[in-house]
């Protein structure tokens, strides 16, 4: 009987790891294999010491990791930010961070996690499952307003703790100082996925309550880095955390350098301020040829969809399908990915390539086509086009606003007048949030490696507004497929669900898909060891330089 509960443990926790394995899709202009051999620095292997200046677009205002969801935030958080387990360098892979191994119960409801004796916070303390228990439940406390909670509700006990009817939750219990439980109300097949994102840090309850509203302008959390100095709207230093769990990392420091706009930030890589910068298609051409800076182009086909978000409480896109497909009619997303040199892939739904699920057959059947898009806006009730003009807001990315005046120019062809309204971070997640938009461009990384990641929080009705759906879609077949596939262990069952939603989805488009991005970033010759992630999240931890 012992071993055949432990062969169940094995093989439910192999469907599970299975359920996390991740395709690599090759970029189709990348650089050819021997043009990406390590070079001879590399051939010495890792140096310590040494500072790399990255960069962001904006200052990212928080690392807390209960309040984390853009993309600033992002790419920075995973060097600072860590919990039971993490994302290797490339995103591809979960790797055991703080639980040194964990077990899951035959039912698939109850996983244990073994603590690493020895892992730190930034402030000294030994991390203890209290800290997880604490860490958990503040992100599923109201009060937090975190837009992952969604992420735990799962848990057993989560619904009476978030409603006031109990005082912690029951299904997050500690064992003891090192053995860490959570029991969940049914199998959640990416858990373990979850449960590398960088929302579910772990962080010292002392430190929260010492700097209370400002603790993530001064985060104390368990990744290789800790928080330096942050100058406001210029910069932040991330200094080499000595007591890291896994080893110092071989850098003294990493600075992120806020700059919004691309070009400056080649200005900068240029004049030796900069050590990396996202490669704009103005500059494609010179850095592709380039022979040194060619074998320095970092590659990755990312866990990446763009969108044009509909607010579905507002006239007239929200209440009229056909107005929604005329418009996926219109965009010239082959314009689009030719301004991009070809970095980028035509979105057939919100699902990207490498992920379970994906149907590189599956077709939205809205390739550009204006008589199509002119029949559907006259089936619609606007032959004659739609009165007015209405705002897409937008993130206030130089290059993006390009691409927006590309799909400007699309849609006025068939009557449809947009203004692109850039907009600050803050201001443009509130509107998202609150529902005080007609339209707004928007893009997801999933948060954790599964497809789960972009179908829950963007259609399920448990999540309208801040959880994720800003679409405020709601529909109960919809809600029951997704909901039957989180809990289906089975890899095929799984995907034969999300094909039923995608199928949904197409015909409703609360969401119009536009691309899957194709992330390419250059290095300075003295960067070693780095690689850009599907997820966005860029870690330096096993990074070095060269002077």
């Amino acid at each position: 009987m012992k071993s055949s509960k432990h062969v169940l443990k094995l093989v439910f926790c192999l469907a599970l790891l299975a359920s996390l394995m991740i395709a690599c899709v090759a970029a189709p202009v990348a650089p050819a294999a021997d043009t990406m051999a390590a070079d001879s620095s590399m051939a010495e292997g890792p140096k310590m010491g040494g500072v790399v200046a990255g960069f962001v677009s904006s200052d990212p205002k928080s690392f807390d990791p209960a309040a984390i969801a853009g993309w600033d935030q992002g790419v920075i958080a995973p060097n600072l930010l860590e919990g039971l387990f993490r994302l290797s360098p490339d995103g591809r892979e979960i790797e055991p961070a703080i639980a040194e191994s964990f077990e899951v119960s035959e039912d698939g409801k109850t996983w244990t996690f073994n603590l690493r004796s020895g892992a730190k916070f930034h402030n000294g303390r030994e991390i203890t499952a209290y800290d997880f228990k604490y860490s958990f439940e503040r992100v599923l406390n109201p009060e937090t307003r975190s837009p992952k909670a969604w992420m735990l509700s799962i848990i057993v006990g989560a619904e009476a703790f978030q409603d006031g009817s109990a005082d912690e939750v029951s299904g997050i219990r500690v064992v003891d100082a090192g053995t860490l439980e959570i029991e969940l109300a049914e199998p959640l097949a990416p858990f373990k996925a979850m449960l590398a994102s960088i929302n579910l840090a772990v962080v010292p309850q002392e430190e929260v309550e010492k700097w209370g509203e400002d603790f993530g302008q001064n985060v104390v959390a368990a990744g290789p880095f800790s928080l330096g100095e942050w100058n406001l709207n210029q910069d932040v230093t991330l200094n080499a955390f000595e007591d890291y769990w896994n080893g110092r990392p071989y850098l003294d420091a990493v600075m992120f350098r806020f700059i919004g706009d691309e070009n400056t930030r080649i200005v900068e890589l240029d004049a030796g301020r900069l050590d990396m910068a996202w490669v704009p298609p103005a500059h494609w051409e010179r850095f592709s040829t380039d022979p040194v800076y060619k074998e320095k182009l970092g590659w990755a086909e990312t866990f990446h969809t763009d969108f044009i978000v509909v607010n579905l409480d507002n006239e007239p896109f929200g209440t009229n399908a056909k107005l929604r497909q005329a418009v996926r009619y219109a965009l010239d997303l082959d314009a689009i990915i030719a301004s991009l040199q070809g970095r980028a892939n035509v979105a057939q739904g919100l699902l990207p390539p490498g992920l379970l699920g994906y149907n590189e057959d599956a077709m939205l059947n809205y390739p550009t086509n204006l008589d199509s898009a002119k029949a559907l806006m006259a089936e619609a009730g606007f032959a004659d086009g739609v009165p007015g003009t209405f705002d897409v807001i937008l993130p206030p990315w130089g290059n993006l606003i390009k691409l927006l005046e590309i799909y400007q120019a699309n849609l006025k062809e068939i009557g449809i007048n947009i203004e692109i309204k850039p907009t600050e971070f803050g201001p443009y997640m509130e509107a998202l949030e609150s529902g005080s938009y007609d339209l707004a461009w928007m893009y997801r990384v999933t948060d954790y490696a599964d497809p789960d990641g972009f179908y829950y929080p963007l259609m399920h009705s448990d999540n309208l507004g801040a959880g994720g759906n800003y679409a405020r879609y709601a529909n109960a077949d919809v809600d029951a497929n997704i909901a039957t596939a989180r809990a289906t262990i089975d890899d095929a069952e799984r995907a034969r669900l999300y094909q039923e939603v995608d199928a949904q989805f197409a015909e409703d488009l609360p969401y119009i898909p536009l691309t899957h991005n194709i992330y390419v970033d250059v290095s300075t010759p003295r960067v070693q060891n780095y690689v850009p992630s599907p997820m966005d999240t860029h870690m330096f931890h096993r990074v070095w330089v060269t002077e």
